[in-house]
């Protein structure tokens, strides 16, 4: 198992990306701590840790308060003795909209203050932590939109792109503490997002089998593989990288109508 003892930290592991990554970390050998919005969730994503024999805890937080952040890493070192690694998925996205008559401030702010500022504070914080304790690993959660231009996503995409600057600035100025700081970049995926994506009419499965070579948005658990890698040894001389995890998405450069 390649997280074997060791202990990680999941923000937005409720639900998608978040949930299958820590039922993967826990099948890899990991405890866990599973921290999300809604506290009811987090303890269902614990609830299904059980069967792999690994601990795992669930912790309540608005990430767009740096109290709570601070508080949510604080408890998590006093559950587990600390934080090897930390993945950084909580995010969130305000309902696309022209650029040019854009005026909800208040839902752009919160955007970048879970995307950016919570992704930076925690992995702040916990880096703490793991400079004192011989390193650790970091993975943040981008998207591809972070790297492709896409119109009307005139926070999330910038918050995303923000987040792989960040990726970059940390594994540099880290690497010295033993610290890797990567990051993923998943194109549309399965979670309740696309959900809600298709039912408000922003997207299409339709679409996306037009758009993506492979013909198929990613399942959750595709990106929670591409986490645990960065997550683990295997990858102990890698720092700095964006790897997509887009089905070929960002690599497709022909028209599609």
């Amino acid at each position: 198992m390649r997280l074997e003892g060791k202990k990680a930290l999941i923000t937005g592991a409720g639900t998608g990306i978040g949930r299958a990554t820590a039922v993967l970390f826990a099948q890899e050998g990991a405890d866990v701590i599973a921290t999300d919005l809604d506290p009811s969730q987090a303890e269902d994503t614990v609830g299904r840790l059980k069967t792999t024999g690994r601990r795992g805890v669930a912790l309540a937080a608005d990430l767009s308060r740096p109290h709570e952040v601070r508080a949510m890493i604080d408890k998590a070192v006093d559950a587990f003795g600390g934080i090897d690694i930390l993945v950084n998925n909580a995010g969130v996205a305000k309902v696309p909209a022209s650029t040019l008559e854009l005026e909800d401030w208040e839902a752009w702010d919160r955007v970048m203050a879970v995307n950016v500022r919570a992704t930076f504070q925690c992995s702040q914080l916990a880096a703490r932590w793991m400079k004192s304790h011989d390193g650790g690993k970091i993975v943040n959660v981008a998207s591809q939109t972070g790297i492709a231009g896409v119109p009307y996503i005139n926070a999330y995409g910038p918050s995303k792109a923000a987040v792989i600057n960040m990726t970059r600035s940390l594994a540099v100025e880290w690497a010295k503490y033993k610290i890797n700081v990567n990051c993923v970049a998943p194109c549309w995926t399965r979670t309740r997002r696309l959900d809600d994506a298709i039912r408000a009419g922003w997207t299409s499965l339709e679409e996306i089998e037009k758009r993506c070579p492979m013909k198929r948005p990613a399942e959750p658990e595709e990106v929670a593989r591409a986490i645990a890698f960065l997550a683990s040894d295997d990858a102990g001389f890698i720092t700095g990288v964006t790897l997509p995890v887009d089905g070929g998405w960002l690599a497709y450069g022909y028209q599609t109508v």
